[in-house]
């Protein structure tokens, strides 16, 4: 086994290479039916039980079966009245193990199933540990994982005594087999028709196959346990991929303008956008409002082509997109997200993200435009800091500028602030209103707030409720004409 080791982490590699890639390609919704624990459960826990399981059945195919063989062979060499004795004894053993092993298979993936809820209660626990203390609920959180991890030792018992059940089962068969050959070949000495040496060579040799019999079981118990890891990473492999590519690639720059017509979209049999129409021009600053869950966010989740809609149509310069290159299609747009996502990597290569251009000076420009180049300035080591737990150690206002400064480095023709500001205080949004308003004519930008103080400036704002567009217009239009904006208006003066 010692030269085939390469091959099994060959396997292991491929695979976890395989399972990352489709994590990488699977739309946007795969991620909202499975928890992320689950997802990290099995592409650590469940990959470990394959690799045990390949072990397994590397001994099973091989190593074990060659010792066997090869003691068998000896043993007819002996005698083989008795070699045959032992060839009708080992089939009842193989019964026993597979009555034994029957539900396996199906229990060890109930098992997983559990470690990966208890991995999502971790995780979920974890996020939200601040709301956790502030509450006094330290108690409450670790009675509900105490029950689950309860749960899951019950679930374990049962795999673990089922594996461990074949073990005095095989002891007692390897005794009684011993037992049967020596009276057998006791009574054949007696009579005279086996030699006494031949006989005492005959059990030591014997003795010798015991161990790999024993083997074989442990590997017939990994190899089920190995199986239903690779049902649940199976779930995952075969789950359907984003289509990336396309037979009408014409997308390749930003012209004219984005329109939206008669767009209705729902989710888990719930309406979310209701006859959606709207376009905007290159260039031109727009903002979307409205009560949270009216679907502004959804609107922009369309245009990104992360789910497909149900009726109408969305255009990029004429184009549907759906009939789109989706990486060429995403290549115009530049996100930033009131939940800013930063690497554990240094600040720079945040900004650049992925991007070969290693031009200091671009960096520095965006930089500056962001408002991020006085604050990254004064850090100890500038650029090269190093963002530690995903901006832990960065404010919110900071973490959003280096942010905005990524979007500003890729150069993207279409910008969209997503509630950008939700989470920053008066100091910070004014910061990132002062950003939106100083970048260029030739930058389209959607941004979406509640934030109305934010927006005045803006070429058009458009209004939402319940899943349509009730109004639009610019500011000074809306404050006089929509009930809805100048509510929405004055509770955002009330917060301010």
């Amino acid at each position: 086994l010692f030269f085939l080791t390469p091959l099994r982490n060959n396997i292991i590699r491929d695979l976890r290479n395989n399972l990352k890639r489709k994590l990488i390609h699977v739309p946007i919704s795969f991620f909202q039916k499975f928890k992320r624990g689950d997802v990290i459960s099995r592409i650590t826990l469940d990959i470990t039980e394959i690799e045990w399981s390949i072990i397994g059945l590397l001994e099973l195919a091989l190593k074990d079966p060659t010792h066997i063989i090869i003691f068998l062979i000896g043993l007819s060499l002996i005698n083989i009245k008795l070699t045959i004795l032992c060839f009708l004894l080992f089939p009842i053993t193989g019964i026993i193990i597979a009555v034994i092993a029957k539900n396996l298979k199906k229990t060890s993936f109930l098992n997983q199933e559990k470690i990966a809820e208890l991995i999502s209660l971790i995780d979920q626990n974890i996020s939200g540990i601040k709301i956790i203390k502030a509450f006094n609920k330290e108690n409450f959180v670790l009675k509900i994982f105490n029950k689950e991890n309860e749960k899951q030792k019950n679930i374990a018992n049962k795999v673990l005594w089922k594996k461990d059940l074949s073990s005095p089962m095989s002891e007692a068969l390897s005794t009684i087999t011993m037992v049967v050959i020596i009276w057998v070949g006791g009574s054949m000495v007696l009579n005279e028709s086996l030699q006494a040496e031949s006989f005492i060579g005959f059990t030591i040799m014997f003795s010798q196959i015991i161990p790999p019999t024993k083997s074989l079981t442990s590997s017939i118990y990994s190899i089920k346990k190995g199986a239903a890891a690779l049902n649940r990473i199976n779930e995952l492999l075969n789950y359907k991929e984003e289509k990336i590519s396309s037979k009408l690639e014409t997308i390749n720059t930003f012209k004219d303008g984005i329109s939206f017509s008669n767009v209705n979209f729902s989710y888990e049999n719930q309406n979310v956008l209701k006859d959606i129409s709207f376009s905007i021009k290159k260039g031109e600053k727009i903002g979307i409002v409205g009560e949270s869950g009216c679907g502004k966010t959804t609107i922009i989740d369309l245009l990104l082509n992360f789910y497909s809609i149900d009726s109408g149509s969305i255009k990029i310069d004429s184009e549907n997109i759906n009939s789109q290159n989706l990486r060429k299609l995403r290549s115009l747009f530049g996100l930033v997200s009131q939940d800013v996502f930063l690497f554990n990597d240094s600040i720079i290569n945040n900004i650049r993200f992925g991007n070969t251009n290693n031009d200091l000076e671009k960096i520095i420009d965006s930089s500056k435009k962001a408002n991020a180049h006085q604050f990254i300035s004064k850090l100890e080591n500038g650029y090269n800091t190093l963002i530690k737990n995903q901006g832990k150690n960065l404010s919110a206002g900071e973490k959003q500028r280096i942010s905005i400064a990524r979007a500003l480095f890729g150069n993207y023709p279409i910008l969209i602030f997503d509630e950008a500001t939700s989470s920053l205080d008066s100091k910070s949004s004014k910061h990132i209103q002062d950003i939106i308003n100083n970048i260029g004519k030739d930058k389209t930008c959607i941004i979406i707030t509640h934030k109305l103080q934010s927006i005045k400036s803006l070429d058009r704002i458009l209004v939402m409720k319940d899943g349509k567009i009730i109004q639009s217009g610019n500011h000074k239009l809306l404050i006089n004409s929509s009930k809805v904006y100048q509510q929405l208006y004055n509770l955002d003066k009330t917060d301010e």
